[in-house]
């Protein structure tokens, strides 16, 4: 199913409504010795269309997307295949082995095609004040996803409208006069019955705590003016969800509220199509002057392929990258989309404005028995190594420096290893100081050259712990070795780190949760948070 939030109103596929390039059935090709015929199917808000190829059998992956291409009107390069949930993304990889794992020599093929950078689809405004009937429906609907939606009022939030245009850093984001759409990716809050039906996992008494948390935080950043004025609330039907999403509209009156199949949880990694279709609706490059706000509440594995994808990562590459992620809940990911088609990320599963009590990151099996734990959170502190990457405080902030030390003293009473070391670069010495001063440590001061080379201190720290099961590593530096040091543990390579930092824009004061586990793999549990902040300092 399709959403009408990313662009014109598209209907759903209806039976008969699938599309052929050739005869259908009694048309189809029947395949020629030393032949195999793939049938293409793509999906276009909601819009489902086939298209037959013939291809040798003794060719490649490469050459199917060459045939695809020439059909579409693109390059070769643009074109993703999926085949059973797999991304072909070995051009050389033979097609007899797609055809081997089909038993036939008629193969069904899912194909994506990435449009050039800068390219955007017009999409008109009548369309586009319409949703699409059985794909997103008011939030009065949501009981019945399966009912279609009426048509919206005129008073219905701007389309967001879908393009498949590559992120591009290569224009300032703060342009003037350029448009800003900001996404506000929040994860649902704590839920029981976890593997079980999804009408059954309601939220937790610690998951409506942290949705009230979120949605305040939400409405400071309204009243602030740290995000566009004019906005709209998009969820998933899921029932946590549901009850995540409610608590929005009771801090934000007027709030627009819809609904929308496609955000439900999914595999990013079997289901890259559906992932994929939520980001092309969802990121669009504004018009120029325009500004928006949409607030997304959803799921863990969608909100980070939509991360990946919005940090220019490639959809191979996305649908297996969101496994390097762990979102707490209720946690709020911020993305910023300029009309110059620039994305940049701000931060990622920040909970910082959650209150230390109220914090968890796992669903819960079975009933909710906080009741009968003196309303303690069932949870337990990550295993192996955390590190903390702090981006430095604004000299002479006593406010803000108080404000992470603080938050760090916190952590380690339920989330992170007690068992605390604290390095810097010279330059963010004062903020390492007021972080030791709390734990009673001092600082390790890095070389000068870390600034300029941070990869030694990459290979030096970012590794299990030899002395305890858990500790922790406080790395006080500015954005630019900070960023270096959370993409190298996104598996990047020095070189694609230093290039990819343009993608990611965190706020002095911010911390970056990194957990390394015993056996070396790597996972990110937040990004530029700065909800521990006072709010009469927010991040600059």
């Amino acid at each position: 199913q399709g959403s009408s939030c990313g662009g014109g109103a598209q209907a759903p596929l209806r039976p008969g409504q699938l599309a052929m390039a050739s005869e259908a059935n009694n048309g189809e090709k029947r395949p020629r010795d030393g032949e195999l015929v793939f049938f293409a199917k793509k999906s276009v808000g909601g819009v489902a269309t086939t298209t037959e190829f013939a291809v040798s059998a003794d060719g490649a992956v490469k050459d199917l997307a060459a045939r695809i291409a020439e059909h579409e009107g693109c390059q070769a390069v643009q074109v993703t295949l999926v085949h059973k949930g797999a991304v072909l993304g070995q051009p050389a990889a033979p097609l007899q082995a797609v055809a081997d794992k089909e038993g036939s020599d008629k193969i069904t093929v899912v194909y994506i095609v990435r449009k050039p950078a800068g390219a955007a689809v017009a999409v008109p405004a009548a369309a586009a004040a319409t949703p699409a009937a059985a794909a997103v429906a008011p939030a009065s609907a949501a009981a019945a996803p399966d009912a279609a939606a009426p048509a919206a009022s005129s008073s219905a939030p701007a389309p967001l409208a879908a393009s498949g245009a590559a992120p591009s850093f290569s224009v300032a984001p703060g342009s003037p006069g350029s448009g800003l759409r900001v996404l506000l990716l929040m994860r649902h809050g704590q839920c029981c019955h976890e593997d079980e039906g999804d009408e059954l996992k309601a939220l937790t008494d610690h998951g409506h705590r942290q949705a009230e948390n979120s949605a305040q935080f939400v409405k400071w950043l309204f009243d602030a003016g740290k995000v566009p004025a004019k906005r709209a609330l998009l969820h998933s039907t899921s029932r946590r969800a549901r009850e995540t999403a409610a608590k929005l509209p009771q801090h934000l009156p007027g709030l627009e509220v819809w609904n929308a199949d496609i955000l439900r949880e999914t595999n990013p990694s079997s289901n890259p199509l559906r992932a994929e279709e939520v980001f092309l609706r969802l990121f669009l490059a504004p018009q120029q002057g325009e500004a928006d706000t949409l607030a997304v509440v959803a799921h863990n594995n969608i909100i980070l392929y939509l991360l990946m994808r919005a940090a220019g990562v490639p959809i191979e590459r996305a649908a297996q990258a969101w496994r390097l992620f762990h979102l707490r809940h209720a946690s709020v990911t911020r993305i910023e989309v300029r009309s110059t088609g620039a994305i940049q990320v701000v931060s990622v599963g920040a909970a910082a404005h959650i209150p230390h009590g109220n914090v968890t990151w796992n669903n819960i099996k079975g009933a909710d028995m906080s009741a009968w734990k003196e309303g303690k959170p069932d949870r337990h502190k990550f295993s192996g190594r955390m590190i903390v990457l702090l981006r430095q405080a604004e000299t002479g902030n006593s406010p803000q420096m108080e404000a992470i030390a603080s938050h760090i003293r916190g952590l380690s009473e339920y989330m992170v290893s007690g068992h605390m070391q604290v390095v810097c670069t010279p330059a963010a010495e004062f903020t390492a100081l007021a972080i030791c001063r709390l734990l009673r440590t001092g600082p390790q001061v890095l070389p000068e050259s870390i600034g300029e080379q941070p990869e030694a201190a990459f290979l030096q720290f970012f590794a299990p712990p030899l002395a305890h099961s858990r500790d922790t590593i406080c790395m006080v530096a500015d954005d630019g070795p900070v960023l270096y040091w959370l993409l190298r543990a996104l598996q990047m390579s020095p070189d694609e780190a230093r290039a990819a930092s343009a993608s990611y824009a965190l706020g002095r004061a911010s911390v970056t949760l990194v957990n390394i586990r015993n056996d070396g793999s790597m996972k990110v549990v937040t990004v530029g948070d700065t909800g521990h902040l006072p709010k009469e300092s927010p991040p600059g």
